[in-house]
């Protein structure tokens, strides 16, 4: 299937039970309650009950029942078998009449309230995926939302296949729909400039792109220059009057960070669908600052100079000094940084989105620094 992204083995363990489930997943999920055990066939042999029993706890536990019960790991097995006073538990026998499962399974769909997954299920599921595509392009996670979205409608999974399908689909139109946002400042002629940024320049002896890529790597005269320069470059395409907004602000980091770390050999196979916004939003990252252009030229032009750091850096070392704390920590030689997020749950202005650590939500981080 062109565009795939599981590996076979990976498909494997996505469509059966995991190899190990932990104890505490063990009791929540495979313990029958009296209500469970009701629906248990009591007629039936020893194998259809425990085949019965496993079924209404994989869908319970996994949203699905894997086709291969056999793959069931032994001490779930024998825990659920122990609740049905079973002491030779075997599975081998499940299922040889061609409807039981099948009947079993839709019975047990019923007892917990899962359905099937209708067409309008799955158009709806797409259409859900498309707005996560928009703000997470990495196809295991969006599989994995999926699967919590069908989860949480109480939609029995399709196969892992179909979701594939579905991530790679949305992914796809998630880029579209990129592009058709950002279309109004995709001109010919910005085109032509984002072009430019993939072509070696003589005065720089490399590409603008690359020369963008990396920032200051110390706080000396030149460093600060250099950066002003960069500054200055992108002031010079109107950068700074490019409005993003319309795109996710997750998606924006995303997209910038494609044009941080892809080659340019690799930007320029990309189709334009792909390739300009990852630039519009690469130059619109590197270009976001509290202060102007011109602030900041006026303020080397008069304040940097190697005294004039020197002297600043002094000032923030002497102010932690003086602190109470920085008398009783450390022996002279040391400092310690940290950063601290904390996820926000009301509107605030200074509160971003970071899906690594708040999902969906946004959060602030604290920047805490001290010097002995």
């Amino acid at each position: 299937m062109p565009g795939q992204f599981l590996t076979i083995a990976e498909r494997e363990r996505l469509s059966k039970f995991p190899q190990e489930i932990s104890k505490e997943d063990v009791i929540t999920f495979f313990t029958l309650t009296g209500e469970d055990l009701n629906q248990i066939p009591t007629t039936s042999a020893d194998y259809n009950r425990l085949g019965f029993a496993l079924q209404l706890s994989a869908l319970r536990f996994l949203g699905f029942c894997p086709d291969e019960l056999m793959t069931t790991p032994s001490e779930v097995v024998t825990y659920v078998a122990k609740q049905l006073k079973i002491d030779s538990p075997s599975l081998d026998a499940y299922g040889q009449r061609e409807h039981t499962r099948t009947d079993h399974l839709q019975q047990i769909r019923q007892y917990l309230g899962f359905r099937k997954a209708s067409e309008a299920d799955l158009t709806t599921l797409l259409e859900w995926l498309l707005q996560r595509a928009l703000e997470h392009d990495k196809p295991t996670l969006l599989f994995q939302m999926a699967t919590d979205w069908l989860y949480k409608q109480k939609i029995v999974r399709p196969g892992v296949t179909i979701l594939e399908r579905m991530v790679i689909q949305a992914r796809q139109q998630a880029q579209e729909e990129t592009y058709r946002q950002l279309n109004f400042l995709i001109s010919d002629e910005r085109k032509s400039l984002l072009d430019k940024l993939l072509i070696t320049e003589e005065t720089l002896g490399r590409t603008p792109l690359f020369w963008l890529r990396y920032g200051a790597v110390a706080n000396t005269p030149t460093a600060i220059l250099q950066t002003i320069s960069k500054l200055e470059f992108l002031f010079s395409y109107g950068v700074s009057e490019w409005d993003l907004s319309s795109l996710n602000p997750n998606r924006q980091k995303f997209l910038a960070q494609m044009g941080r770390k892809s080659t340019n050999q690799a930007l320029q196979r990309m189709n334009e669908q792909r390739r300009y916004p990852i630039l519009l939003s690469f130059l619109r990252q590197s270009q976001a600052s509290d202060l102007s252009y011109d602030q900041l030229a006026w303020t080397t032009n008069w304040y940097i100079r190697e005294e004039t750091l020197q002297e600043a850096i002094n000032t923030f070392v002497n102010f932690q000094y003086n602190q109470a704390l920085s008398h009783v920590w450390g022996g002279g030689t040391m400092s310690s940084s940290d950063g601290q997020r904390f996820p926000v749950s009301v509107k605030a202005r200074n509160a971003v989105a970071l899906p690594r650590y708040f999902g969906y939500g946004r959060g602030i981080t604290f920047y805490s620094w001290t010097s002995d």
